[in-house]
Parts: structure tokens; C-alpha cells; sequence
């Protein structure tokens, strides 16, 4: 029993399971799937489960940060799940991604002390190979601009990514600046968390975020746009993950045989 994802059980979920932190997304996300049935709706956790290409798929959102999405991921992969993609929104700390393009991160750097309770901070965070070329090949079929990269997980939303919280304290560090020098994309708040648990638990994961600001020119992509930009590329992210599943079931059936 998971302590969180109330009542689910093991036969609600699919293989493959689509993250996002908000769970207003994973309505939008489940609107995809043939027959979406909601399993759970719990606090910052909604878990939908349905169906594609007769294949069960599901959607459960994280909430924000490094607490909730540990409790997310630990408890999917306690029912199962085999592969967990991340498709959320993150900043672009770097001058020529704009607002409005995709990154697939291949890594993830992150600050000292993430998830130190598992692994040290010499452990990396890295994202399944096979799942990045997939989904780069399919992206890359499409309009959007993608990049790939090494992107950051910050465990502060506001002096962590250079946001003043407009009150008396703390003044603004030149974060952003150290990490870009060091080739940093884009930062979020959940990737290397999925990635780091997938690979303690011997599960797959990968992430396709949506660029919703250009942080140094403080340009957004409007709501409505960066809502159906998310649409369309949970399309193509879900077919190119099931793609990829078939790839890793049939090398590593090979390297039995």
C-alpha cells in the first residue's frame, strides 16, 4: 500500500508514466488517453490512468520541488511503473534558447544535499540514453526548436534561481552566472530527483520540458500557448517513449539470449 497515491494499486497503472508538477497539466495530459479514468486526487498528487494504442499509460503530477516529487516517484515505482518522463516547464538560463522551445536534459547538475538521504552528491543524475534519442528523433520531426543538454535542479524557487522575494533579507546571488559558464541550459525544480530515483530503483526516465520564460529577458510564453505547446509535445513524447520501450525490452532480451 502507498501511503499518498491513495488506493491505487499496481493494476491502475501503466508502464509508462507522464510527470508534471502542476495536476491541472495531467487533466490536460489525460485528455490524450482513450477512456482517462482518474485513480487518485490527493493533496498535490492526481494519478490518471488510461489507455494508448491499447496500451495503459498514466499521468501523475508532482507538485513542486524535491519533497513531493520523491514522494511521487517512490510511490510509482512501489506500484510498478517501469519508465517515468518528466514533461513540465522550465526557465532558459541561456541567451540563444528562447521562450517557447523544447529541452531534453541528458543530465542534470544539482545543488549540494538533494536526495542525500540516498545517495551521495558524487552520484549522477542522468536521464536514460535510449529515451532522450527518441524523443529528440520525434521532436525533431516536428516545428518546435529542441535542444539537448545539461540543465540544473534548484531546490529554491526564489534566491536559488535569482528571484528577489521583494522583502528584507538575503541579497541576490550571481547563481545563475557560475552555472551558465559551466554549460547549464535551463533550470527546474524536479528532473534530477525522477533521474536519480530511476536509477537507484532500476527504472527508466527522461524529461521534455517546455521553455515557459527566457530568464535573462524576462519574456514568458502566454498561458494559453504554453498550454497547448505541453499538448502537443505529450503527444509525441508518449509515442516515442512506447518506441523506446521496445528498444530496451528487445537489446536487453538480446543480451539474455
Amino acid at each position: 500500500m502507498v501511503i499518498h497515491l491513495k488506493n491505487a494499486t499496481p493494476d491502475d497503472v501503466g508502464e509508462l508514466t507522464i510527470l508534471a508538477g502542476d495536476p491541472d497539466r495531467i487533466q490536460l495530459i489525460a485528455s490524450l488517453f482513450k477512456h482517462p479514468k482518474v485513480i487518485v486526487e490527493n493533496r498535490e498528487f492526481t494519478l490518471i490512468s488510461g489507455f494508448w494504442n491499447g496500451k495503459k499509460v498514466s499521468a501523475c503530477s508532482t507538485g513542486i520541488g524535491v519533497g513531493s516529487t520523491e514522494i511521487a516517484c517512490i510511490e510509482l515505482i512501489q506500484l510498478g511503473v517501469k519508465c517515468m518522463v518528466r514533461v513540465g516547464g522550465c526557465g532558459s538560463w541561456s541567451p540563444d534558447i528562447r521562450q517557447g522551445s523544447i529541452i531534453i536534459n541528458h543530465a542534470m547538475a544539482r545543488e549540494p544535499g538533494t536526495l542525500s538521504s540516498y545517495v551521495f552528491d558524487s552520484f549522477p543524475a542522468v536521464a536514460d540514453p535510449i529515451l532522450v534519442t527518441s524523443m529528440r528523433r520525434e521532436l525533431k520531426q516536428s516545428n518546435f526548436t529542441i535542444y539537448t543538454g545539461v540543465g540544473l535542479t534548484s531546490q529554491s524557487y526564489y534566491l536559488g534561481q535569482e528571484r528577489s522575494p521583494n522583502i528584507n533579507g538575503p541579497e541576490l546571488e550571481d547563481i545563475r552566472s557560475y552555472w551558465t559558464k559551466r554549460g547549464i541550459l535551463n533550470c527546474d525544480m524536479e528532473t534530477a530527483i525522477v533521474y536519480l530515483l530511476a536509477s537507484i530503483y532500476g527504472i527508466h526516465a527522461a524529461n521534455c520540458l517546455v521553455v515557459h520564460g527566457h530568464r535573462m529577458t524576462d519574456e514568458w510564453v502566454p498561458d494559453k500557448q504554453y498550454q497547448q505547446i505541453h499538448l502537443e509535445v505529450a503527444k509525441q513524447v508518449i509515442n516515442s517513449c512506447f518506441n523506446a520501450l521496445n528498444e530496451i525490452y528487445y537489446l536487453q532480451q538480446t543480451v539474455i539470449d
